[in-house]
């Protein structure tokens, strides 16, 4: 009887002890410091003997050296990723013989230890379950800065090595993670590429034969900007903003009020309506002859009317000399357009003079600004307005001046990208020479960078890779940073995915303009960050046909491409280098604020944003 019950007590202490292993084990792969150094080796053992020393009777010292009653080994298999314990402890039997010393004694304790094969044992796997993950990639100047360049914050030629730009190892990262994770099941990547706005292609070739591409926001645009305006129409046109300031002055007012050009048109307008028409067709035909005219080989006006891209006009008050394109849509001179035009021109040239007047401090090179956008009413209809909220209008292929669109500062990265703008081209001493050397380029535009959403394609992030890669020159952008813009326009590429998680990972390197910081904090306190994940995540917007599938979980990570990445230990820290998307959109969880100093900084910050591990138990001979 006394064999029997030592014995049931000795297998109830093994059990004790192999259970205490297992819990060991799985606390010890948490850490998953891989037993890298004496330190982690020390730290192992510490966290085993705490769960060991809550499942047994017997406590035992943590100090094993001089414990001679129990031993512990900690072992890591780099191969198989197997972390292993073996453990044993002397325990004391339940009864002893009273006759010590005799023949038949009971032995008074003995070692117990863990059945090591079976118990123990874990392994770290890699586990993912569907994805739809964004990458929100700041292309604007300065992201061309070399990354150990402390000082950089602005547009930086190409010097010495290009791979050294903080663009060029962000592309890294970002192809090295869709690499990863290609063949991952439910995992699929978007690319929302930014400056002033986000780069869309479109189907359409532009008019010398090359891709095309749109500039794309989406807002709730207050008053006459809201559904009064056709974007798209006037994103090509001359305004002749300089003639209608100097008329503006002879109506004496000292200082224009915010609503000057729309409340005063219909005195200023009449009289000088021809003067409208004839810069918008003059500027026209300008575009043809000194950029796409040279673009096809064709370099006066006779070329032009023999090829039939223009065409001579005699007589048409109003009317350039040459009307070039007449069967285009957006031609500015159709019948249609008339009306388009008597009623648009006044809000067209406040916009302009609120972007490019100096007079407003609160307001950047982005017709979606301070003045325009109404904040609360895009938040309320982030998922409900989603079709009619957003804004896309071709954007001209040709340097940044106002000659061709009073939206010249607004995606400006894929003109960078192509060479139509350069160092090359902005240290150019005229306008002329500016539109030849642009014009060298447009035949093989590419539009790039430009937005890629979500797909049902099997080989989506493939195809992702492939375009990413498919140029082999370094990525070149170019143009100001409005992150905010960037971050609404990713709403409906979320909304079109199907997964059971959203991410959307902001990555920039610099602040955004002055003028786009304010809008953006205004979007930050009124809780633009928390409708977004809360609106991914809601069954009533999935039953109202706004996103495709309610998620389980939508986050938003932010990720600092700073090369002075320091240990931010404090929520001041935290203020300070982050601002407003610490305080306001992560609620002061430091989880999602990350920074990055290099590429492989990056990358990790990346993975293990993504990557969402768990340790399972195996048996030795099966963790391979």
């Amino acid at each position: 009887m006394l064999v029997s019950i030592n014995h049931t007590q000795t297998m109830r202490d093994r059990a004790r002890i192999s259970e205490a292993t297992n819990e060991a084990s799985l606390a010890v792969i948490a850490l998953n410091n891989k037993n890298a150094d004496k330190t982690a080796i020390e730290q192992n053992r510490k966290m085993a003997l705490n769960y060991i020393n809550y499942f047994v009777y017997q406590k035992i010292s943590d100090d094993l050296v001089e414990d001679a009653d129990a031993s512990i080994n900690i072992e890591y298999n780099k191969n198989t990723k197997v972390y292993s314990i073996a453990y044993k402890q002397k325990v004391d039997s339940l009864t002893s013989s009273k006759d010590k010393g005799k023949v038949g004694e009971l032995n008074q304790s003995m070692i117990v230890s863990n059945k090591t094969e079976s118990y123990g044992n874990t392994k770290k796997f890699d586990r993912y379950d569907s994805f739809d993950i964004a990458f929100i990639s700041d292309f604007s100047g300065s992201a061309t800065c070399q990354y150990g360049d402390t000082g950089c914050n602005d547009y930086s030629p190409q010097n010495g090595n290009s791979d050294q730009q903080r663009l060029q190892y962000m592309k890294q990262a970002i192809t090295d993670i869709i690499n990863k994770l290609k063949e991952s099941s439910g995992i699929k990547f978007a690319l929302i590429p930014y400056d002033i706005g986000v780069p869309v292609k479109l189907e359409a070739k532009n008019l010398a034969g090359g891709e095309s591409y749109g500039c794309s926001v989406m807002y709730k645009m207050q008053g006459p900007y809201y559904d009064k305006i056709n974007y798209n129409f006037w994103a090509n046109k001359n305004i002749a903003y300089s003639k209608w300031i100097n008329y503006s002055k002879s109506y004496n007012e000292s200082k224009l009020p915010p609503t000057y050009f729309i409340e005063n048109l219909p005195y200023m307008y009449f009289p000088h309506k021809n003067d409208v028409t004839y810069y918008l067709d003059y500027f026209n035909y300008r575009y043809y002859s000194q950029i796409i005219g040279p673009a096809k080989g064709l370099y006066d006006d006779d070329a032009l009317v023999r090829e039939r891209l223009c065409k001579p006009v005699l007589n048409d008050e109003g009317a350039a000399r040459y009307r070039c394109g007449e069967d285009n849509w957006d031609y500015p001179l159709r019948h249609e357009h008339k009306k388009t035009i008597n009623e648009q021109y006044g809000a067209i040239v406040q916009l302009y003079h609120f972007m490019f007047s100096g007079e407003y401090s609160d307001v950047h090179y982005s017709f979606a600004n301070t003045k325009t956008v109404d904040v609360q009413g895009t938040i309320d209809e982030l998922f409900s307005g989603i079709n009619t909220n957003i804004i896309t209008f071709n954007r001209p292929i040709s340097p940044t001046v106002g000659d061709f669109s009073p939206f010249l500062g607004m995606c400006q990265s894929p003109l960078y990208n192509n060479d139509i703008m350069s160092e090359k081209v902005i240290n150019l001493p005229t306008n002329h020479q500016r539109f030849l050397e642009a014009s060298k380029h447009i035949r093989t535009f590419k539009a790039f960078p430009h937005l890629v959403p979500f797909s049902k394609d099997r080989n989506h992030n493939s195809t992702l890779l492939s375009y990413i890669g498919e140029s082999e020159q370094s990525w070149q952008p170019g143009g100001g940073t409005d992150t905010i813009t960037a971050l609404l326009r990713t709403v409906p590429v979320m909304a079109n995915g199907s997964a059971n998680n959203k991410m959307m990972i902001i990555i920039t390197d610099g602040k955004d303009d002055a003028g786009a910081d304010i809008l953006r904090d205004d979007f930050l306190d009124k809780g633009v960050c928390q409708a977004i994940t809360t609106g991914l995540t809601s069954a009533d917007n999935e039953n109202k046909g706004y996103i495709e599938k309610a998620a389980n979980t939508a986050t938003i990570h932010y990720i600092k491409l700073d090369p002075k990445a320091a240990n931010l230990t404090t929520d001041e820290q935290y203020e300070e280098v982050y601002g407003k998307w610490f305080t306001k959109c992560m609620n002061g969880n430091r989880e999602y604020l990350h920074e990055a100093q290099d590429y492989q900084s990056l990358f990790d910050t990346m993975a293990k944003i993504i990557q969402t591990e768990t340790g399972n138990f195996v048996n030795r001979d099966e963790s391979n």
